[in-house]
């Protein structure tokens, strides 16, 4: 976590990787996801740069040029 970074709910997390939010949903309940940095009731939320790692190191973003 950078002292800058922001946190991201599932909404942001979708709009980030291009996604819907209950694609972001059924990730997590996979397992294909890191799990929430925070669980607070509102619902799962992460450090942005917890997310912009993993989207980066996802198998469908390493094919990329």
């Amino acid at each position: 976590m950078a002292e800058d970074d922001e946190i991201w709910s599932v909404t942001e997390v979708a709009a980030y990787i291009g996604v819907t939010p209950n694609a972001v949903r059924t990730y997590l309940s996979r397992g294909q996801m890191p799990d929430p940095d925070f669980r607070p009731a509102v619902g799962p939320l992460w450090w942005a740069s917890t997310i912009k790692t993993w989207h980066q190191d996802r198998p469908s973003q390493r094919r990329k040029p």
